[in-house]
Formats: structure tokens, sequence, C-alpha cells
């Protein structure tokens, strides 16, 4: 266990320099951290996910201010861990709406393939045409220019749930337009 109260000092005597002390605190509780994110992930993310906790510790931490060094260094993890759930749930989520929306392109010519994705295209883009300009915007910036929610949010002046709103809108929009 990691007590803030002991003074670290090198071989010589010397005390630790702050990056040291964030490099002691780190090594003491390295395997740990491995074992917390491997109970998420898999090992490989897992040792990614150490190394962010090294990385953001590194750049914003202070070891001499820290009470508690085990406690803000899992604290980090634990916000870590969180966020990497967050993003493989949205990823997954659009992952699954790339699926439903994407267009299968026949292998020969097929004139009436042909017309019926000529049709299918009209229909989508008098669907976007007929969406809200804010929900169409969000459906374009995510799509084409592939902003996340927080980047369309700020473009937009509008909260982070309103832009997922306007997306989840959108897509059913195309959707229902493309007949799929």
């Amino acid at each position: 266990m990691i007590e803030s109260s002991v003074t670290l000092t090198d071989s010589s005597g010397g005390l630790l320099s702050p990056v040291d002390r964030l490099t002691h605190y780190f090594l003491e509780v390295r395997g740990e951290l491995l074992r917390f994110f491997a109970r998420r992930t898999d090992r490989a993310r897992a040792e990614d996910l150490v190394q962010d906790v090294w990385v953001r510790l590194r750049e914003r931490g202070n070891p001499d201010a820290w009470v508690e060094p085990r406690a803000v260094i899992f604290t980090v993890a634990a916000n870590l861990a969180t966020d990497a759930g967050r993003r493989e749930v949205r990823d997954r989520r659009l992952l699954s709406y790339d699926q439903e929306l994407m267009v299968s392109v026949p292998a020969a010519a097929d004139p009436l393939g042909d017309a019926e994705a000529a049709g299918r295209v009209e229909r989508i883009a008098a669907a976007l045409a007929r969406m809200p300009p804010l929900c169409r915007d969000a459906f374009l910036l995510n799509r084409l220019q592939s902003l996340t929610h927080a980047e369309i949010a700020e473009m937009l002046g509008v909260s982070k749930k309103s832009v997922q709103r306007y997306l989840e809108r959108a897509v059913l929009q195309v959707l229902r337009a493309s007949g799929e």
C-alpha cells in the first residue's frame, strides 16, 4: 500500500522529483491496474488503458499534492474505463447505423438495380431536404465529416443530448426513405 506520508528518496538519500515520485507510485500499483482493466476488457486493451492512465497522470498529475496516491491513480483509471466503455457503445451503435445505411453494389451491370438505387438516392435526398435544418446539419456533419456529438454540439450551439436526438431522428427518416 502506498503511504503519502513517506518521503521518497533516491539511492543517495536525495529527495525524488515529482516525476520520479509519480513513477514510484505508478509502478507500485501497475499490476493492480492491469487486473482492474483486464476484468473489463481484453488483455491488449487493458495494457493500452494502463498506459493511458500513466499519460494522463504524467500530463496533469502533481504527486506532491496527493494525500492518497493510490486513490488518485484508481480514480483516473475508473474514469478512463468509463470513457472507454461509453466510446465502445457509441462505436457499436454508429457501426450498426452505418450497416443499415449501406447500399449493396451489384457485381454486374443491372439496369433495374441501377434504377432502384437511383430512386433510393432521390428518396434519401428528399428526406434530407424535409428534415429540420439542425437535424439535417447534425446528420451530415456526423456522416460526411465524421464529427463527434460534442464537436457537432459546439458547432450548432446545442447540447450533446440534442445532437443525439437529431441523429436518431435523421437516421430513422433516412432508413424509411430508403425503403429499408
